[in-house]
């Protein structure tokens, strides 16, 4: 199942963002990795690899993602999938000030698994169009992802529209440490 919203125009060029259930892995994991190029050394992209998350991710029950498109190029997405009850995603948050916080029950927590937009796009707003237009669909009480400390841009612009950061964890052996943020969804719900 897909959906497409209306083509926009992005510096006279025309883009879409595609909502779907069915996403090509390896067509995704090439767009990652030219986004993330500088920074492939990581461990944060190389164990688990980007192939290996996005499957995990696309087999989860309920997986969406929103695909950005310019001139008929896939440059971007943001993906993810409710969290089940028995989710490991909260295991070693620090700071949790709400005891609360990790206790997941159906319908409660949408997980933004991945979310990336090529260098030369990032500044038309694009990546916020994405994941606007997948969380608009959702009907889960509130969404969840982890940004990497280092990413600062990204950081700022989700604090700047509501997102609480809400602890700190290492996602995986050897990674960065990421920054857990939440908001309540409605996206038109005030946080």
């Amino acid at each position: 199942m897909s959906s497409l919203t209306a083509v926009k125009a992005l510096d006279d060029l025309d883009s879409v963002v595609a909502i779907t259930d069915q996403v090509e892995v390896e067509a995704l994991a090439e767009v990652y990795r030219q986004v993330h190029a500088h920074d492939l050394h990581l461990t944060d992209h190389q164990v688990p690899t980007v192939e290996e998350r996005l499957r995990w991710t696309i087999d989860a029950p309920g997986f969406e993602a929103a695909l950005g498109y310019v001139d008929g190029r896939l440059v971007g997405a943001a993906a993810g999938c409710p969290l089940p009850p028995e989710t490991l995603w909260w295991r070693d948050l620090t700071t949790v000030g709400d005891p609360d916080l990790g206790i997941e029950w159906p319908g409660r927590t949408f997980a933004v698994c991945e979310a990336f937009v090529l260098p030369e796009y990032r500044r038309h707003r694009l990546g916020i169009r994405m994941t606007t237009e997948l969380l608009a669909r959702r009907g889960e009480e509130r969404v969840s992802l982890a940004v990497a400390e280092t990413n600062t841009r990204v950081w700022h612009a989700l604090q700047r529209t509501g997102f609480d950061h809400v602890g700190d964890l290492v996602p995986f052996p050897g990674w960065r440490s990421h920054r857990m943020l939440v908001r309540a969804l409605p996206l038109t719900r005030q946080p």
